[in-house]
């Protein structure tokens, strides 16, 4: 592969096991007519851009690809799933008396554009696409669609593998150079791309996790294989034919021919029909030790390393080896802290930056997921906790009733009334307590006198 155009930190990227840059795969399109001239066929050229993405074990990992991991598809099935569940809206920050609330904005266009952001995806699928591909990219990008004037009307996703991002070395001004599916390249300036990324080394371009830890991935398929090849087979030892008294075939054209006929008489479905041999040979059947092979050992050492490496609890992926009703449940909630919370903030973050103006960043406009749905607990606890606030007068009846997706009730029903326990008070709530029991008790008395 050619890399004489090849930027320094595409160059540092390639090393690093990133896929090659977009203008690199052309090039390499455009060689495809040329290929026969160099003596190169199709398919070499396809094995040499399949040879950058090799791993030791001979399996290729890409970001494309690399959902054939039994581990990788659990991870990004439940990291995307948890997202795309969570509502996101626009809040608008105020601040009264010192303190700092949070108004929602639902007539705001970036509101009705996270609920509807193009004319295919609900925004269930939106996330559900968007999260997939930051977490096998590394990054993900959506060409922002608006009018002449006016706010963004659609979000249109790209390919995160046909989006190159070049940086002016003097005004240090960035464009996104997108190629799409006809082969068109089009430049597409900062301000009308939606670019999120987890941590890049070159600064640019998003590390892809799924590159990083790709040899861990791959030796995973590779076990996979290696054990449907065996189930495949039935299970069956390897068997072999030894001839008898100097015996053999009359050439390789009748050796050739034997194998053959054994292959359709005993392959596939056929492989547990009786067996019927020449006299002249002896059948040898060498057993395979499964315990020896630690398949089942190796399955699950890769599960958790590879878990690990994505941040994700291993009763995530299919790991209860340890898992308990108490420490499941602690997981599930380090899960939210520790892996979707970073990417919700990621793309808030991002959509903050690239869905206001200066001037409403400046107003306050935020935008925030909703992760209270995922940090529930049980029944129970929760009914406990809601308890604790209700009686301290931190929520009301109605603030209860919405927190379990309950209609409110109304302010005559004391829906909106806050409640204190008697014993939790103030010096001059008290004082005033003693002074109205004072009078109570200078009250003449009813009776006989």
């Amino acid at each position: 592969m050619k890399t004489e155009s090849w930027t320094a930190a595409e160059l540092d990227a390639y090393a690093w096991g990133a896929p090659p840059p977009s203008h690199a795969l052309v090039e390499l399109a455009k060689d495809v007519e040329r290929v026969e001239e160099k003596g190169i066929s199709l398919n070499q050229l396809i094995s040499n851009i399949q040879t950058s993405f090799n791993t030791g074990s001979g399996v290729s990992v890409t970001p494309e690809n690399c959902m054939r991991s039994t581990t990788v598809h659990a991870v990004v099935t439940a990291v995307s799933r948890r997202i795309s569940v969570s509502p996101v809206h626009v809040f608008k920050k105020e601040q009264s008396n010192g303190r700092v609330s949070k108004t929602l904005q639902p007539n705001h266009p970036v509101e009705k554009l996270l609920n509807r952001p193009n004319q295919i995806q609900t925004k269930v699928d939106y996330w559900l696409d968007a999260v997939s591909a930051l977490i096998r990219y590394g990054e993900y990008f959506a060409v922002e669609v608006s009018g002449n004037t006016g706010p963004i009307r659609m979000l249109v996703p790209v390919n995160s593998s046909a989006v190159e991002i070049v940086r002016d070395n003097d005004t240090f001004d960035v464009i996104f150079r997108v190629t799409f599916t006809d082969g068109t390249v089009r430049d597409i300036p900062s301000e009308d791309m939606h670019h999120v990324r987890s941590g890049a080394r070159d600064f640019l371009h998003g590390d892809s996790p799924i590159m990083d830890i790709r040899e861990a991935i791959a030796t995973e398929i590779a076990v996979e294989q290696y054990g449907a090849a065996f189930f495949g087979n039935g299970a069956l030892p390897l068997v072999f034919f030894n001839m008898r008294d100097g015996k053999s075939f009359k050439d390789a054209k009748d050796e050739q021919e034997f194998v053959d006929s054994f292959q359709s008489s005993f392959g596939s479905k056929k492989r547990f029909k009786a067996m019927i041999v020449p006299n002249f040979m002896e059948t040898e059947i060498q057993e395979t030790d499964q315990e020896k092979t630690q398949l089942n050992e190796t399955r699950q050492l890769l599960r958790s390393i590879i878990a690990g490496a994505l941040g994700v609890p291993p009763h995530l992926v299919g790991d209860l080896q340890r898992a308990t009703f108490n420490n499941v449940e602690q997981q599930d909630a380090d899960f939210v802290l520790n892996v979707i919370l970073p990417y919700a903030r990621s793309f808030e973050a991002a959509m903050e930056r690239d869905f206001f103006s200066q001037q409403e960043i400046d107003d306050g406009f935020i935008i925030r997921f909703n992760l209270d749905a995922a940090l529930r607990g049980d029944f129970v606890n929760r009914q406990i906790g809601l308890n604790v606030q209700r009686r301290a007068g931190v929520i009301n009846a109605n603030d209860w009733r919405e927190n379990e997706g309950m209609n409110p009730i109304t302010e005559e029903d004391g829906g909106d009334t806050y409640l204190t326990e008697s014993n939790m008070t103030t010096e001059e709530i008290r004082d005033l307590q003693a002074e109205a029991g004072q009078t109570t008790s200078n009250q003449p008395q009813g009776g006989d006198a």
